[in-house]
């Protein structure tokens, strides 16, 4: 503990979170955290994974990145996964 510091440790803990509504946030099927609303993601049949989920799983089975699908109607930050035929390929 650091002199003249006394009790400040509790409080800055406390002073440094934000709280954000994360309601209606789906989990990553891989991960299990909570899929921020602008971050890189992919919506699959199974699910909604990071994106970095999602590829890490697809080149560890396939042992090549996956082919997405960019966003569309002002989704950027949301990939689609091609179709079933694809992914055999």
């Amino acid at each position: 503990m650091t002199p003249g510091r006394e009790g400040i440790e509790g409080t800055m803990d406390e002073q440094n979170v934000i709280d954000i509504d994360m309601k209606g946030a789906p989990a990553c099927g891989r991960c299990f955290m909570l899929v921020a609303r602008y971050a890189p993601q992919v919506v699959a049949s199974s699910g909604t994974y990071h994106r970095e989920c999602f590829e890490a799983w697809y080149f560890g089975r396939y042992r090549k990145r996956p082919r997405l699908i960019a966003g569309a109607h002002g989704d950027r930050h949301r990939f689609q996964v091609r179709e079933t035929e694809d992914l055999a390929a």
